[in-house]
């Protein structure tokens, strides 16, 4: 059985909400945190999670993959790309993406930028995309810690973006669906409170819709409480195996 929630708020600092996020049937999920200024953003994600739906809506979910992931992925920069032809003023509009979706076992995910994934396992919590940042290559390069990317004056700059040019590297990846899980996909806003936080608020919801909830508006309010600097997104997923 899955279950899932979604939130996205513009959080206590900035004008406009530049996030975007999709739940869809099948079931898939998008979610795109745009930049380029508060029109531009909002045109790169929703242009982003358009395209993504109309091409999810010729797939049917046997052909759900980490390849046809990707495909959506590239789908929406073409898309956003040639948004810019007619918009002289967005130049600088990007997003970033991740698409994931569910079939035979799997969860299937295609990931561009700084927004993440997270699972929850019964004895693990671990973020599964790499952050596609400048704050990350300093942490790879052993010259800040993680808990110091969260203070650094650059830690908003991306290093991969949707909508930027022509040719994309998109991550992929795959995580099997054998036992409970919990998914967090959700943009660099909510993580302006650390794992530790995420993890305790996902250990301790429910299993039903309105737990789903009740976790999700907990997040909100320890991210309103730190301050809710930027845009806040986040999708829940929660997975348990059906009984046999």
């Amino acid at each position: 059985m899955i279950r899932s929630y979604g939130i996205s708020e513009a959080g206590l600092v900035r004008r406009v909400n530049e996030d975007c996020i999709f739940i869809g049937e099948k079931p898939f999920f998008i979610l795109a945190d745009g930049m380029g200024g508060y029109a531009g953003g909002q045109i790169a994600s929703t242009s982003a999670v358009e395209a993504v739906k109309t091409f999810f809506s010729t797939l049917t979910e046997d052909r759900y993959s980490e390849q046809t992931l990707r495909e959506a992925v590239l789908c929406a920069n073409r898309a956003i790309l040639h948004r810019k032809l007619t918009a002289d003023e967005f130049q600088d509009m990007g997003t970033t993406l991740i698409v994931a979706a569910v079939h035979g076992g799997n969860l299937y995910w295609a990931h561009v930028g700084d927004s993440r994934l997270y699972i929850l396992k019964r004895d693990d919590f671990s973020q599964v995309t790499k952050d596609h940042s400048f704050v990350m290559s300093l942490v790879e390069e052993g010259k800040i810690t993680r808990e110091e990317m969260r203070g650094h004056p650059r830690k908003n700059e991306i290093t991969r973006a949707v909508g930027i040019r022509p040719a994309l590297e998109v991550d992929t990846g795959t995580v099997p669906l054998t036992e409970p899980l919990m998914i967090l996909i959700c943009s660099d806003g909510l993580t302006l409170v650390d794992d530790a936080v995420l993890e305790t608020a996902l250990r301790d919801c429910g299993d039903t819709e309105d737990a789903l909830k009740e976790c999700a508006e907990k997040l909100l309010c320890e991210v309103y409480d730190a301050g809710a600097t930027d845009n806040i997104s986040a999708i829940f997923i929660q997975f348990t195996p059906d009984a046999t």
